[in-house]
């Protein structure tokens, strides 16, 4: 049971790190302040939608 779940972590690893990425980006600009903050979410959610799309249209 504990090679099957490494194992799925480990096929959704790049997916994992770069929606970490996108949330520690996030994070640093609401300490720069809130508008940096609201700005940096919305182009993060643009970022995770743009991808989505683009895996979605890879799988069909």
């Amino acid at each position: 049971m504990i090679t099957r779940i490494l194992l799925w972590l480990w096929h959704y690893f790049d997916v994992i790190c770069f929606v970490a990425a996108i949330g520690f980006a996030v994070y640093g600009c609401f300490l720069i302040g809130m508008i940096a903050g609201v700005f940096g979410l919305a182009i993060g959610l643009v970022l995770i939608g743009y991808i989505a799309e683009k895996i979605s249209d890879l799988m069909g």
